[in-house]
């Protein structure tokens, strides 16, 4: 999916698992929202209707599990984080498709990945879209350039809204002020930026930080991890799944 490509509601007749390669993809399933980084995945529950925006380039992989036969799913959607465990155990089901395995053994590697994705931690990513025209408008724009530090009456002033209106707008559609929901935002845009060779200093000047430990400190913060060890991670889990594509 290019960035900005909107999948508009739909369902599917089996449940879905979706896990990321590149980019971030967001989906919105009734009233929740997750933002889906390369560490994390989505289970939608069959016949549940969704809609997915690609916030940067995305590339995913999708699984689709029966809900008729071997093994019973969760009836909630759940975006949770992907352990080392839980990502090889995708890569091995992925793996297996291509070359027919008896169902019983699929089965078993199935109910293993029903349990983990039940005990596996929740990962609640701030939502970043904005329905409002005005903070699409300041979003666009952050996303070109996250740096920009414009206080919020100038954002104010360029969007044409008071700034106790967008204020008013960041509570209701973020359930957050406007510097934290700007915050999320560069912190979810350097996922990309970590997937390249350049520094982690230089990734924190181009998102608009003072220095590359308020910005290690923010993304743990949000993620649970440092920038070098979310690297490092998603980065062998890309080169895993390229070399299983190729």
């Amino acid at each position: 999916m290019p960035a900005s490509f909107i999948d508009d509601y739909h369902a599917h007749p089996w449940h879905q698992v979706i896990f990321p390669l590149t980019g971030l993809l967001q989906s919105n399933i009734g009233n929740k929202c997750a933002i889906v980084p390369h560490n994390a995945m989505l289970y939608i529950p069959a016949n549940t209707i969704h809609k997915s925006v690609a916030v940067t380039d995305t590339q995913f992989l999708a699984m689709y599990l029966n809900p008729n036969k071997m093994v019973e799913y969760g009836a909630e959607p759940k975006s949770c984080v992907v352990t080392p465990f839980i990502r090889e155990l995708l890569l091995l089901l992925f793996e297996k498709q291509m070359v027919q395995p008896s169902e019983s053994n699929i089965a078993h590697l199935l109910m293993v990945l029903r349990d983990q994705i039940a005990v596996a931690s929740s990962y609640d990513i701030p939502l970043l879209t904005p329905s409002d025209p005005r903070l699409m408008a300041i979003f666009t724009q952050l996303k070109q350039q996250p740096d920009l530090s414009f206080a919020l009456k100038e954002w104010a002033r360029i969007v044409g809204a008071s700034e106790r209106t967008l204020t008013r707008l960041c509570v209701k559609e973020f359930d957050q002020s406007f510097s934290l929901w700007r915050q999320s935002l560069r912190l979810v845009l350097s996922l990309q930026l970590l997937s390249t060779n350049r520094s982690i200093q230089d990734i924190a000047l181009e998102l608009g930080y003072g220095s590359d430990s308020a910005y290690i400190f923010a993304f743990k913060k949000l993620f649970n991890q440092t920038p070098s060890k979310y690297r490092s991670e998603s980065l062998s889990y890309g080169l895993k799944m390229h070399h299983l594509l190729r």
